[in-house]
């Protein structure tokens, strides 16, 4: 029986990405033999495992700002290790800096095919998965990747990593793109081709999270019991009572301010709707589901805790910036060559390279600045941003360093 392209509604019917089944008021009325059932199933795993490739492929993309290959050639892109090895410099630059990864440019692929220093690359992602603390568990062997042996267990390390760093609040979240990431009928069964080959159990991407929490030194009932009373609170959207349960010393959660409290009831109320949504159109019928299916996890109430403080951190930033660019400027009109020492100074301004000395240089550049700006914009009243004040410091800098050099050697003659 031929399988319809999934996640895509058909003419008389439509695909059932749960049951891995052809329905619709259209639909044969006969049953599938048993044949045809194993046939949907592998089909099945073949599609849910490329969505993984390509939830991995996107957050790899977020986080290294950098396009990868194609979700179908990504397998075989990982077996030098470059992108991994980039990815461990993303969130452990001190294990593994951009200087030892082996062939970054492909030059040596691309002419030699693998060498033995690509698995260099390999080890050297696994040693920033290490050095943060991801538990051993999720690690692949090098041989899995370098020899293509279990590319699944390297993908579902990815997602494991993932949504760890997201809990520090190192990198985005992953995004589900089950039932929303498209591919043909040839690309799914190129796929189960090769999952074939490898003859190992797929691993289970939704346990992810719970394992996670299993791995931790920590009480797991009374864990437990916390994170489920967070979800309580989440749904009954009282910020203050949402604050209370993540307070609790059992849930383990760090950085929790009340000032955040609303933006937390926010996010968290967001995330868990959208989980439980994405759970349930998966599993309509909440066949094999365990409790985490549809619930926040600790490690996920964590990073939305963490990117909201990460938000908020940087609004607040933005805001102190703002202001401090505006006394600067302020100063600037007055004439206050005091007032504007210590607006220059401020470190929320975030200008690089002041020297107090330099003062007289700085008002005599930044005054020049601003008249070039007003011919420019033909207006009298300009306020400077903090770009053109950074190049203002750094000319008066060279200038005043220029006029020393001077002094000195013509003292010295």
């Amino acid at each position: 029986m031929a399988t319809p392209e999934i996640g895509v509604e058909q003419e008389d019917g439509r695909w059932n990405e749960s049951s891995g089944d052809y329905t619709g008021e259209d639909a044969s009325p006969e049953r599938a033999s048993g044949s045809e059932m194993d046939e949907q199933r592998k089909q099945q795993m073949a599609y849910q495992y490329l969505c993984h490739l390509e939830e991995a492929k996107v957050w790899m993309e977020a986080c290294l700002n950098e396009e990868l290959p194609a979700t179908t050639e990504l397998e075989e892109a990982f077996r030098n290790g470059v992108f991994l090895a980039k990815l461990g410099n993303f969130f452990s630059p001190e294990t593994v800096p951009l200087r030892k990864i082996f062939d970054k440019e492909f030059k040596v692929l691309n002419s030699r095919g693998l060498h033995f220093r690509h698995t260099d690359n390999i080890n050297y992602f696994m040693n920033g998965c290490g050095k943060v603390g991801l538990p051993k568990v999720f690690f692949p062997e090098t041989t899995d990747i370098y020899d293509r042996k279990n590319m699944p267990k390297l993908i579902y390390c990815i997602h494991a990593l993932s949504l760890f760093l997201f809990k520090l609040g190192l990198a985005p979240q992953i995004q589900d793109l089950y039932g929303k990431a498209k591919f043909t009928d040839e690309q799914i069964s190129a796929m189960r081709k090769e999952l074939e080959k490898y003859g190992i159990k797929m691993p289970a991407f939704s346990k992810i999270g719970g394992i996670l929490e299993s791995e931790m030194p920590v009480d797991e009932a009374a864990l437990h019991a916390a994170v489920i009373a967070i979800n309580d609170a989440i749904d009954h959207q009282v910020a203050d009572s949402t604050l209370e349960a993540l307070r609790n010393p059992s849930a383990h959660l760090v950085d929790v301010t009340s000032d955040n409290a609303e933006d937390y009831q926010i996010a968290l109320y967001q995330a868990k709707s959208t989980k439980a949504a994405q759970a349930l159109a998966k599993s309509p019928g909440k066949e094999g589901m365990d409790v985490y299916d549809t619930l926040l996890t600790q490690a996920e109430i964590q990073g939305n805790i963490s990117q909201v403080n990460d938000v908020i951190r940087r609004k607040k930033a933005e805001e102190a910036l703002n202001l401090a660019v505006k006394e600067i400027n302020k100063a600037l009109n007055s004439n206050n060559e005091e007032a504007l020492t210590l607006a220059l100074s401020n470190r929320a301004a975030r200008l690089t390279g002041f020297v107090g000395q330099n003062q007289t240089w700085y008002m005599k550049m930044l005054e020049e600045k601003r008249k070039i700006k007003q011919q420019q914009t033909g207006l009298p009243d300009v306020d400077l941003t903090q770009s053109e004040i950074q190049e203002a410091i750094n000319s008066a800098n060279d200038l005043a360093d220029q006029q020393r050099q001077c002094e000195y050697s013509n003292n010295h003659l």
